[in-house]
């Protein structure tokens, strides 16, 4: 029996996570279910934070934005014209953000990607279909919460990271190279 820091119940020893193979026979100080209803807590609290973040700089970026729609209203009226994929990205990147990386900031647009925020890109594009099919998906529904504008750095970075990107983990930062070459072995 281990007392939990969080709720302060005793319970057995299966309801506290292991450290692992470093700490062997030692648990964590709070039990499963307070950890996972902090994590849950604190995920809702970032996708909040991201939600306001938008909001503000939709607001402070208004100009922008509407330069770049009058753009589009000048172009489509000449004989040079955006094709049906670019006008629901450029929609869908405006109406999750702006032209800007929500993790690092990067502006340039033909980097800048859609990204789930719940890391379940890969069933939803199954579902709706990919390119033109998934921003029309997104334009139908009206732009709902659950998604973010990236960079394809930090897309891809957050798919091979678990989910978290490369520049906000610090363990991605300081630990272990995955590659370590062996020495040239010697006769």
């Amino acid at each position: 029996m281990k007392r939990c820091t969080k709720c302060g119940k005793r319970k057995p020893l299966s309801a506290f996570r292991q450290y692992g193979r470093r700490r062997p026979g030692k648990y964590h100080v709070e039990c499963k279910a307070c950890r996972r209803a902090h994590d849950h807590l604190r995920a809702e609290l970032s996708r909040r934070w991201i939600r306001e973040y938008a909001a503000r700089w939709r607001n402070k970026s208004q100009r922008l934005i509407d330069a770049a729609n009058a753009f589009i209203e000048k172009n489509s009226k000449r004989e040079f014209r955006l094709t049906n994929y670019h006008l629901l990205r450029h929609h869908a990147i405006l109406a999750y953000g702006g032209y800007r990386c929500a993790c690092c900031g990067m502006r340039e647009a033909s980097f800048l990607t859609i990204d789930h925020v719940d890391n379940d890109g890969s069933r939803h594009r199954r579902r709706v279909g990919t390119a033109t099919r998934f921003l029309r998906s997104l334009q139908d529904k009206g732009y709902p919460p659950g998604f973010q504008v990236l960079c394809s750095n930090c897309n891809h970075g957050r798919h091979r990271n678990g989910g978290i990107c490369p520049h906000k983990d610090p363990v991605a930062k300081t630990g272990p190279r995955r590659f370590t070459p062996r020495p040239a072995a010697t006769r």
